[in-house]
């Protein structure tokens, strides 16, 4: 149970079980997690993920998600970084919309050689099979202005190829090394897509301590979409993986560029170090781009920042996060499981 701003009251069960192997193998044999919520909003999602780093005996590392999703309170706040935005608008309800979605998403990696220090340099391949059913909530909603008679639902199935370089030395708690991932996706009406268009991107992770049980956490993220996107499909910014302290996918664009830095400690601990508790600031910057926009790189980028708390339970690699997050225009709160990068 708990509360986030976008969702209000929420609860839920999840179950994650993290399996490491007899010859303790880094990162894990397998981690697999099952998630059924819903909130006081009229939320409702169900998900299944498992990841497996060996497939049938062999080297291919697998990762299968599946997402049944509902929301009544979906926000929708045009395209284009500059899109208006009042409390009093979003108070009754112009900003939202409704969706039902469901999701299948396959990514194989395999290890092409060694890289770094003692890190892996990986080819990696996606499918993933979407559809998405979105309708009004409010006859004088942004959503009925701007999007009534467009169509507003579809299959949107993707195949996607690209490379990752990891040299952490940890997936769910790094303090040292770097991760890189650059790929491209493409819908297309040959893969049963109801609309055809391409994204690339490129996302650089780091990480350092600079003092005993002191991280600096950094990931800059760039993404361009090629095509007629669909709406749901463009690249959004606003949520808990980066501008923190927006509303819900507050800016959604052709293309988007994220900097996020994070300053992440470990203050005290018991038992041995099975329960630990911790904290971290964050600052994130960024901004989208559009035909609604100006194409100037380094000017009107968006600013948030906040702080949270992280606790560690009985494992080092589960562990339980609040964030809460700042801008000029609202305050919001966040919680789950794990970093949010």
């Amino acid at each position: 149970m708990g509360y986030t701003s976008d969702t209000s009251l929420f609860g839920g069960i999840l179950l994650q079980r993290i399996n490491y192997g007899e010859n303790s193998r880094q990162p894990f044999l397998s981690n697999g997690k099952i998630d059924i919520s819903g909130s006081l909003k009229g939320d409702l999602a169900a998900g299944v993920t498992l990841d497996r780093t060996q497939t049938f005996q062999t080297d291919i590392r697998s990762t299968i998600s599946f997402l049944l999703f509902r929301s009544k309170v979906s926000h929708y706040f045009g395209v284009g970084n500059n899109q208006i935005f009042s409390d009093d608008l979003y108070n009754e309800d112009f900003f939202f919309y409704e969706q039902r979605q469901i999701n299948l998403k396959y990514r194989g990696r395999k290890t092409l050689t060694e890289f770094g220090i003692d890190g892996n340099l990986d080819l990696f391949s996606d499918l993933k099979v979407s559809y998405l059913d979105a309708s009004q909530t409010d006859e004088n909603s942004l959503f009925e202005e701007t999007l009534s008679g467009i169509h507003s639902n579809g299959w949107v199935n993707k195949l996607g190829l690209g490379f990752i370089a990891d040299d952490r030395d940890s997936e769910f708690n790094p303090t040292e090394g770097f991760r890189y991932e650059a790929g491209i996706g493409v819908s297309h009406s040959i893969l049963g897509s109801d609309s055809n268009f391409s994204d690339v991107w490129l996302e650089l992770r780091h990480y350092i301590e600079i003092l005993p049980n002191v991280i600096i956490a950094h990931k800059a993220r760039a993404e361009h979409i090629v095509g007629e996107a669909p709406f749901w499909a463009l690249s959004t910014l606003g949520n808990e993986q980066g501008l923190r302290g927006y509303h819900l996918n507050r800016f959604r664009g052709d293309s988007s560029i994220l900097n996020i830095v994070e300053a992440r400690m470990w203050l005290f601990s018991f038992f041995e170090d099975e329960i630990r508790f911790g904290g971290q600031l964050f600052w994130d910057t960024g901004r989208v781009f559009s035909e609604n926009d100006s194409n100037q790189f380094f000017g009107d980028w968006k600013q948030s920042y906040g702080f949270g708390t992280a606790i560690s339970l009985l494992n080092p690699d589960f562990i339980l996060r609040v964030d809460l997050g700042f801008s000029d225009e609202a305050n919001r709160i966040y919680a789950g499981i794990g970093y949010s990068f």
